[in-house]
């Protein structure tokens, strides 16, 4: 006899199998009701990383980076397997084994949430599902939603990935704090080396700071990143991924991170900053977080180079003004001197200058002063290297120097410090600015740029903005165009004063030159080399101010705001041009005429080396030949650059540039022993001080001033304050190039002439010296000449006078 289902047994499968078809079709209406709001699993095959825009030297050298996020790609194969272990053991032990979702991890974390009401105690998630939270998919709220959604988008991420893609992105786009994204940015950040170098204790620090980036980085939170750090490494060993030895040891290990910033190659900050106005300007905001490479003109030699001549030629000049005084003070009693710790955090309150240290005067003897750095270290300062500190009273004037440490510091004083060969020495941040930028003639291209002393204290890039009166460095324009329009470096000028009289002013014009002396009848070489003011503005007389604006124009000025008046024959008046601009302007006379364009960026790329764009410009050729590199696949000839003036004129008027060097208020050059270098100092009566000179392979400007156009002092002058950075520089940037000669062109002729009279005369005449001439106007000798009339009658040949 067949026995009988029992009716409590039949009730309990039908329920099972209720509860059953009840989950199934839940679980497919949750499915069908998520599913379209999780995006395309293939969409994390393509993923972007979001990585700063980098900005490179023209060799590679990092300059500077821009972006929130700090992103450093690194290839799986590239991640030391010690790290994957540490990652896996901890986060994802079974993480080879699934397919995105470890039902044993998932049941357990069910089981904790039904043991604690309710409560979510763990995640549950394994590195799959972890995925798109770090990528931004969903929120970071523990909610029952999310983490379905979790799961649906893992299953299909694992379809689509395999497991070696979807940890190197894991590994990649994880969040370590500190604006770090990605194990290899975050070992930079915490440990300043790439992740192959680090230890095995610092692996794990680093592993288990994604549990909590923010507070539970070593840095915001380090007794919890201690802790979590123990754990990784107690699960790789309960692991056997790591021996009982090297977990001891790894244990023992103190904490060692500490925040490193991206350490640049070459700092040059106000160049960086233009490259970024360019690329924004023409990408967009996109290129903060595009992983895009901008490659720069730069070169890194000539970039630290400028930055060094610029900072050391400021400090000479503020040191030549005398000691303003300490820039803080603290009142120190037995108590405060007893927690140098606490002084020596105080000091951090003080903003740093470049090179240099704020410290604390804690004891002042006869021979020096003792001084508490920021780094509790305490130094002596010998008084020789402090000697140098007389009291500032104005730009002219300073006060008697010191007999003893005691006149120049006192016990609590702040004061900054500078370390010397010689030891640690008193210095001071001058509040004098400078700019250098250097160009490369042939094309255009920067080579260096400084903008300011401290770029971080002051954005302000004065080698591009705003603009100053370039004073007598404007004087080659003017000549260039008198030359052009018939006068010679022959010609003869009379120095002697000047008198306008103008019904809307009030008094008379009476121009001087400087120190009022005046030498009568000047050949134009020679008031060039001298630079004489007066003897420049009857050049402006006699050619016009319209032509010589005309002419100042096709070097690239915006003339649009230059007087018309004898102003403009001496760089002053309402006259405003930049140190860029000024460069590229006396490149023009070093390349033999053209007009180059000023440009830093030359090609923007992405991570994967593809190009955006790369740029080209026209060059100083005429007519320019196909790039030997390239004229093998057919490539054009390059772009000729405009003419400013014909070759002839750039010819003259670089020998008279050449003997500003040789003989002229430029002579201090003469100390890199080089008969190839021109230039032209620039003074003006105010608060710009310029020295303008190039080589044919760079030309080079200087500027030094008051952002706010104060008075630099009575002794300042473009040869002594510029000029000495702009030596330094060139020495550089000149060492290893061979000296050249610039050939004659055709139509400029030499002849003798007679250096007091400009007259052409016989070419065994004693005394008689070479000149160039344009061949249109070269005078006559004439043998039975007496000289010319100096009364003001109109110029006659061979020789002009005014």
């Amino acid at each position: 006899m067949n026995a009988q289902p029992r009716p409590t047994f039949v009730m309990i499968m039908w329920f099972l199998w209720t509860a059953v078809c009840g989950a199934v079709l839940t679980l497919a209406g949750v499915f069908l009701y998520l599913n379209p709001q999780l995006p395309s699993a293939e969409s994390y095959r393509h993923v972007r990383l979001e990585t700063p825009l980098r900005v490179v030297a023209n060799d590679g050298a990092l300059i500077a980076e821009f972006g929130e996020r700090r992103t450093i790609p690194a290839a799986l194969a590239e991640v030391p397997q010690l790290f994957v272990r540490a990652i896996l053991d901890t986060e994802d032990k079974r993480f080879y084994e699934h397919g995105g979702v470890d039902l044993i991890t998932l049941f357990n974390s069910t089981v904790d949430l039904v043991m604690n009401m309710g409560e979510i105690t763990r995640g549950g998630s394994t590195i799959t599902m972890q995925l798109p939270r770090n990528l931004g998919t969903f929120s970071l709220d523990q909610v029952f939603i999310r983490k379905f959604k979790e799961i649906l988008l893992a299953l299909k991420i694992e379809r689509e990935l395999t497991k070696d893609q979807i940890l190197e992105l894991y590994i990649n786009v994880v969040p370590f704090g500190k604006r770090a994204y990605g194990a290899q940015a975050a070992a930079y950040t915490y440990y300043g080396k790439p992740l192959a170098e680090l230890n095995l204790a610092q692996m794990a620090m680093l592993a288990g700071i994604p549990q909590a980036p923010t507070a539970g980085n070593p840095i915001n939170g380090p007794e919890r990143a201690l802790r979590r750090r123990n754990l990784v490494l107690q699960r790789m060993f309960e692991q056997g991924t790591i021996s009982r030895e090297q977990f001891d040891e790894a244990l023992a290990a103190p904490n060692s991170a500490r925040v490193h910033e991206r350490t640049l190659d070459v700092s040059a900050p106000h160049a960086a900053e233009w490259v970024r106005q360019i690329l924004v300007n023409r990408i967009g905001t996109d290129v903060y977080t595009g992983g895009f490479e901008a490659t720069t003109t730069l070169r890194p030699n000539l970039q630290a180079t400028a930055n060094l001549a610029v900072r050391e030629g400021l400090l000479r000049y503020d040191r030549r003004h005398g000691y303003r005084g300490a820039i803080g003070h603290m009142e120190l009693d037995a108590e405060a001197l007893t927690d140098k710790t606490a002084l020596a955090t105080a000091l951090t309150a003080y903003p740093l200058s470049p090179g240099m240290e704020p410290a604390l005067v804690l004891a002042v003897g006869e021979t020096g002063f003792t001084a508490l750095l920021g780094a509790n270290e305490e130094v002596e300062i010998a008084f020789e290297l402090m000697r140098w500190a007389r009291p500032y009273i104005d730009v002219n004037t300073r006060g008697a120097g010191a007999s003893r440490p005691a006149d120049i510091v006192a016990v609590g004083d702040v004061v900054n410090l500078r370390q010397l060969p010689e030891g640690w020495a008193l210095a001071q941040a001058p509040d004098i600015q400078g700019a250098l930028v250097s160009v490369d003639p042939k094309d255009g291209a920067v080579l260096a740029m400084v903008g300011g002393y401290d770029f971080t204290n002051n954005q302000y890039n004065h080698a591009m903005q705003g603009g100053r009166q370039p004073g007598s460095g404007f004087k080659p324009f003017v000549y260039s165009a008198a030359i052009e329009h018939g006068i010679t470096p022959a010609s003869i000028f009379m120095d002697a004063p000047l008198v306008f009289e103008d019904e809307n002013l009030e008094t008379t014009y009476r121009p001087k030159n400087d120190g009022e002396r005046y030498n009568g009848p000047t050949r134009l070489r020679e008031a060039l080399y001298r630079s004489i003011n007066l003897v420049s503005m009857r050049v402006l007389l006699a050619v016009g101010a319209g032509k010589v604006i005309d002419h100042a124009a096709r070097f690239g000025f915006d003339t649009s705001t230059f007087p018309r008046n004898t102003q403009l024959a001496v760089g002053g008046g309402t006259i405003a041009i930049t140190p860029l601009q000024m460069a590229t302007a006396y490149a023009t006379f070093a390349n033999g005429g053209f007009l180059v364009t000023p440009h830093i960026v030359t090609r923007l790329a992405t991570l994967d080396g593809t190009a955006v764009f790369t740029d080209t410009y026209p060059l100083a050729c005429e007519p320019c030949e196909a790039n030997p590199e390239t004229a093998d696949a057919g490539a054009a000839p390059s772009v000729s650059a405009p003419r400013a003036v014909d070759e002839r004129n750039a010819f003259i008027v670089d020998s008279m540039l050449r003997d500003v060097i040789r003989r002229g208020t430029g002579r201090r050059a003469r100390i890199l022993e080089r008969n190839d270098i021109a230039g032209k100092t620039g003074t003006t009566n105010e608060a710009d001080n310029w020295f303008n000179g190039y080589q044919q392979t760079v030309a080079t400007t200087v500027w030094v001033g008051f952002s706010d156009h104060r008075p630099l002092g009575d002794n300042e002058y473009g040869s002594n304050s510029p000029l000495p950075i702009w030596i330094d520089f060139m020495k550089v940037a000149l060492d290893g190039v061979p000296e050249v000669s610039r050939p004659q062109p055709p139509g400029v002729v030499t002849m003798k002439i007679d250096p007091r009279s400009g007259e052409a005369v016989a070419p065994d005449q004693p005394g008689a010296i070479s000149e160039y001439f344009l061949t249109e106007y070269a005078p006559e000798y004439r043998p039975k000449a007496q000289g010319l009339p100096l009364d003001g009658s109109p110029p006659v040949r061979p020789t002009d006078i005014f």
